[in-house]
């Protein structure tokens, strides 16, 4: 919580524009506002954990919608090498 201030404050301090991406990033405007006297730091850490949902369905609606030639790769168990060979051998081709 305390680093989240903190970053939100020098970001001010910058003088940065509220267009600036790096104010509208999830969870900065919300944390401004409490520095500024708006929110108590519980309702601006519920609104930026809301924000923060929110930016990360948009982002998971984005790459489902644009890639979707793409295949799902299943996360492989830690120590199993057939399946990072499995992995490996679609990811490869790929990047070549």
């Amino acid at each position: 919580e305390a680093g989240a201030l903190a970053e939100a404050a020098r970001l001010g301090e910058h003088g940065l524009e509220p267009a600036e991406p790096a104010m509208s990033a999830p969870g900065v405007p919300e944390q401004k506002a409490h520095l500024a006297g708006g929110p108590t730091l519980e309702a601006a850490v519920a609104e930026a954990q809301t924000a923060t949902r929110r930016f990360a369905k948009r982002q998971m609606t984005w790459f489902r919608n644009r890639m979707r030639d793409w295949t799902p790769l299943a996360v492989p168990a830690p120590g199993d090498a057939q399946q990072m060979e499995s992995i490996a051998a679609k990811i490869f081709p790929l990047i070549r």
